[in-house]
């Protein structure tokens, strides 16, 4: 007998919330492999697609359906290659005393490329009933506007906290199909665990648990209802 997937619930009920699964060390050295394979461009669109498939296929949608990813490397490999190639020059940039002006150059246009992985993620996550269909509907530009406030907002020490809250929301607000998303944290509740995070790392050896315990949070944080046109 097939068991057809239970009611999603409203964004209202504190159960509505995304579920995570992540067990420690398989997300320590996916990590770690993405990082590699960053710093050396041209693996870095396997290590990548390799951290999305396991952290999509370890989360769960509030009606406990399991997700997938079917994304491939080859998709759109070169995206993610100039990404990291971009994150090579800038850092390059930095060291050769290139002007600061400049230098946000390579960000900026990592940051607008960086919305069309989004689209390519999205379109890539389904459930195991077939029935999630989402895609990303983000402006580039807009995207680029929240990384530069970003930016500035470090100077504020503590200022960047609720503006990675709002550049969340806007994140999960523009994922769009059968099911809407929400981002739920506050500003003082990403900045304590983010302070806190950057403690214990300092330690080196708590770092895995540290790793899994910030990103399950912030999955953990994301809310999940029917979209208006699934609802009626």
């Amino acid at each position: 007998m097939t068991t057809m997937p239970g009611p999603q619930l409203p964004v209202s009920s504190p159960a509505a919330l995304l579920r995570t699964e992540i067990p420690v060390w398989p997300l320590f050295w996916r990590i770690l492999l993405a990082g590699i394979g960053h710093l050396f461009i041209v693996p870095s669109p396997w290590t990548t697609t390799m951290l999305y498939k396991f952290l999509v296929e370890h989360t769960v949608l509030p009606d406990s359906r399991r997700l997938k990813f079917t994304g491939q490397p080859g998709d759109i490999w070169y995206l993610i290659i100039a990404i990291a190639a971009l994150s090579w020059l800038h850092e390059a940039a930095s060291h050769a005393g290139v002007h600061r002006t400049a230098g946000l150059l390579g960000p900026v246009i990592a940051a607008y490329l960086t919305v069309l992985v989004y689209r390519w993620v999205c379109a890539n996550v389904k459930s195991e009933d077939g029935r999630l269909d989402l895609s990303f509907g983000g402006e580039p530009l807009a995207y680029v506007g929240w990384t530069l406030l970003l930016i500035l907002s470090i100077v504020t020490i503590i200022g960047w906290a609720w503006v990675a809250k709002f550049m969340m929301r806007w994140i999960c607000r523009n994922v769009q199909g059968t099911l809407q998303f929400d981002f739920t944290a506050t500003g003082w509740q990403i900045l304590w665990r983010v302070l806190v995070f950057g403690l214990l790392n300092i330690l080196i050896i708590p770092i895995p648990w540290t790793i899994r315990w910030f990103t399950s949070w912030m999955i953990s944080q994301v809310s999940v209802a029917p979209s208006p046109a699934e609802a009626a």
